[in-house]
């Protein structure tokens, strides 16, 4: 029998969303391609955010193999490249898939046997009668997977909770997204066009791992805010949920705009959801337009706290993400957010640094400027997270920044603060699960702050930034060329 080793890899030493533990979920990716493959193979799943597939050496801790599959975002690529390198050695085959490889196939084709871009659902069985003739193929073209192709394709879950014991799940109801954040490159992987699955489909597949798990998640990039038609449907989804007796803990990622459906919001929270990710972004118009965030815009800031009031009072937990790092961005910016989190009584707040994405517009314009200076590919790939800073600021100096999130952590994130916020989600939500759910992302997210903290330190401290700063000024914009 054959031998396939599926793997998540992860960088050493990297702190991120994975350490929230609602987000350390299970690689569904991966649980749909073990479905997938015929029972003449043995599948194994490496998730290394629980088990490293190479040691310190570039061992393998797993070692036998007739076929290596991995799969990567941008910051896991160098990783990805070291396992590759680590079975290529022993004449295993390896090939990658996922974000990077469909932005960058002619960088990954270097490290691998052979290159999946897009979505590898369709093509996946054609490419193992591939290699089982012998006659793995350099490229193959996943394209973007019409989501009635997972009617009855569920994820092996079980196989994966037994082995690590996850306690969050996610599923697939929607993909694709129509808006154009200046910093998102969502749009050019999923497609431009909202895809979204059958309600009957999902609900099917809720009922069939209610209470399986503490948690689920939407991985969908926006459930709600796309169409008249496209809102119907998740009315239909949660309404489905609730007729069928289906209660289960979920939380998902939105727009703010969903606000102003309150029987939407009242089948959510019904069915089990605890929150909903929301990205604010900012709080200053003129920088949400230069971010493209019009979705935002249309709402306007004035309306909110409106907006977060009316949520919460549903008994649904909002959680705002934030980017500092903006070119309109001031020392008087965290100051505003901090005013903002707190007056408007917003269960969590998640921050970062703003990350050029590979091939958004913003990495695209901050390439022509010159302005990126984490440009030693592969190596550097790793620097590519909202927990690091990868481009020369425009109005803030480093020491700036730094002092700007060590303000955010002091009066958002002391502990006796985030008591206090949890105090103020038991009075108002009324729901003990959303407000247990805010409190725990919140005491993980202190541990992924700090550390943020800590790398913005350690670049000050490495003269690297003032380097490229001054060599940025000296020069003059000048393009990067990378992939």
């Amino acid at each position: 029998m054959r031998k396939l080793l599926l793997i998540n890899p992860h960088p050493i030493g990297n702190v991120g969303e994975e350490n929230v533990s609602v987000l350390n979920q299970m690689p569904v990716n991966l649980g749909y391609l073990k479905s997938l493959t015929p029972s003449e193979w043995e599948v194994d799943i490496i998730d290394e955010t629980m088990d490293l597939a190479i040691d310190d050496d570039g061992n393998l801790n797993y070692p036998e193999a007739d076929l290596v599959g991995i799969t990567a975002v941008s910051y896991q690529a160098k990783r990805a490249y070291d396992i590759a390198a680590g079975y290529r050695k022993k004449n295993i085959p390896v090939v990658m898939g996922g974000v990077h490889a469909t932005v960058y196939p002619d960088e990954v084709s270097k490290y691998v046997d052979s290159v999946v871009t897009r979505e590898g659902i369709t093509i996946w069985q054609d490419l193992l009668k591939d290699v089982e003739n012998n006659a793995l193929k350099p490229m193959y073209e996943g394209g973007l997977t019409p989501l009635s192709a997972y009617k009855d394709l569920l994820p092996t879950r079980d196989f994966l909770k037994d082995k690590y014991k996850y306690r969050y799940s996610g599923i697939i109801t929607t993909a694709g997204c129509p808006f154009h954040c200046d910093f998102c490159s969502v749009p050019m992987i999923q497609g431009k066009k909202y895809r979204e699955r059958p309600v009957e489909d999902v609900l099917n597949e809720f009922e069939a791992i209610q209470g399986k798990f503490r948690g689920l998640i939407l991985t969908d990039e926006n459930f709600y805010g796309h169409s008249k038609k496209s809102n119907e449907r998740v009315k239909e989804l949660f309404k489905g949920m609730v007729d069928r007796g289906i209660y289960q803990n979920w939380f998902g990622f939105t727009s703010l705009n969903i606000y102003q459906d309150d029987e939407v919001l009242e089948y959510m929270v019904k069915s089990g959801c605890v929150g909903v990710l929301i990205g604010i972004e900012s709080v200053n118009a003129e920088t949400l337009a230069t971010m493209n965030k019009n979705v935002n815009l249309r709402i306007s800031i004035e309306k909110y706290h409106e907006a977060i009031a009316n949520i919460r009072k549903h008994g649904i937990a909002v959680w705002g993400t934030m980017v500092f790092g903006n070119d309109n961005d001031t020392p008087e910016t965290f100051r505003e957010a901090v005013d903002f989190v707190l007056n408007s009584n917003l269960d969590i707040m998640t921050c970062g640094i703003l990350c050029p994405f590979i091939h958004s517009n913003l990495y695209n314009r901050f390439s022509e400027e010159g302005r990126i200076f984490r440009t030693n590919y592969p190596e550097d790939w790793k620097y590519y997270t909202s927990a690091h800073l990868t481009y020369i600021l425009k109005k803030l100096s480093l020491d700036e920044l730094i002092e700007g999130f060590e303000y955010v952590f002091e009066k958002i994130y002391a502990t006796e603060v985030l008591r206090e916020r949890f105090r103020n989600a038991k009075d108002i939500l009324n729901n003990n699960n959303a407000s247990m759910f805010g409190f725990k992302v919140n005491l993980d997210w202190q541990t992924v702050f700090q550390h943020l903290i800590d790398n913005l330190k350690e670049l000050r401290d490495s003269g690297d930034y003032e380097r490229a700063a001054a060599e940025f000024k000296a020069s003059g914009p000048k393009k990067v060329i990378t992939g």
